[in-house]
């Protein structure tokens, strides 16, 4: 087997060859750029479903003040569309965790068991924190039972004195412990026995959400020097093929042939570009962290 880098376009192009270690090396840090790109997908995609929770909080907190909701279909409707923000975000939370094992995996080069390292990060913040157990459990509630939302609220109340007296407007949404208990799954957990007659399920979700965003910096870390590797590698053979063919790599491979002939069949080929990698690079700017979430809320007391 022989192995190669060339344009893979119509019309004659320089080819470069390379060694059998090389080649594989190079679709090692191709694997692992695909799933570092792939991780920080999910992550994006379970903090937009959150971020989007947050906002229709606040938009049924609007709707109250200028629209005054006070019939039943209008709470059945309020409890309905938060239900499913809800929904989606624990379905995206299910899909980060379920995915994340195989694509830490593939960024760990020198069998430094990363996989293993990554779960114990979520066995930790199982273990330590009751949020996070309580809505890892209403997730699979909400996957074979019932809706997350059993109860909630619309308070406003007047806030200071005289003239500068302003109205509070809010929204409490709950799960209570007498609804979930008719799940008979559910009632036999150890978290059960946790559980207030009623869990305020804003804050539960914020500070879950706040933990997997712990635990997202952590596996960031983790695979961090491994990816430098990576993209470095791939940087360092674009840079040589350029340096043959008149400083144009676009659209070129690494690729192995059975013969000696480059122009032969391709067995495997590997796309060289870092185009993917830059979208990973962007979602890490995007995404930063949230830190504290469980301990802020957003106020227009200053409107």
């Amino acid at each position: 087997m022989k192995y190669f880098v060339k344009q893979f376009i119509l019309g004659k192009t320089a080819i470069l060859p390379i060694e059998a270690s090389h080649f594989a090396l190079l679709q090692k840090s191709q694997r692992s750029m695909v799933a570092a790109k792939a991780i920080e997908e999910k992550y994006d995609l379970m903090i937009s479903n959150y971020l989007e929770f947050e906002k229709e909080l606040l938009l049924q907190i609007t709707e109250q003040v200028v629209l005054n909701k006070e019939s039943y279909d209008d709470f059945y409707q309020i409890s309905t569309i938060l239900n499913r923000r809800i929904v989606n975000l624990l379905t995206s939370t299910k899909l980060y965790y379920d995915q994340m094992q195989r694509q830490v995996r593939l960024c760990d080069f020198n069998n430094d068991n990363f996989s293993n390292t990554a779960l114990n990060y979520f066995s930790r913040e199982y273990d330590n924190h009751f949020e996070y157990r309580f809505m890892e459990n209403l997730r699979n509630y909400v996957q074979h039972c019932g809706l997350a939302i059993h109860s909630f609220s619309l308070p406003s109340n007047w806030e200071g004195e005289g003239d500068s007296r302003l109205m509070k407007n809010g929204i409490k949404i709950y799960s209570t412990r007498e609804e979930l208990g008719q799940d008979p799954k559910f009632s036999k957990r150890p978290v059960f026995s946790e559980c207030t007659d009623k869990i305020n399920l804003t804050k539960s979700i914020r500070k879950y959400i706040e933990k997997l965003s712990l635990i997202h910096s952590e596996i960031r870390a983790l695979i961090e020097e491994n990816l430098k590797e990576s993209r470095n590698c791939i940087e360092n053979v674009i840079s040589e093929y350029k340096a043959v063919n008149d400083n144009n790599a676009l659209g070129i491979y690494a690729y192995s042939v059975d013969s000696d002939d480059p122009l032969g069949d391709v067995e495997t080929k590997v796309p060289l570009l870092l185009d993917w990698d830059n979208v990973r690079l962007n979602l890490i700017n995007k995404n930063k962290g949230i830190t504290n979430n469980s301990k802020r809320y957003i106020s227009g007391d200053c409107l």
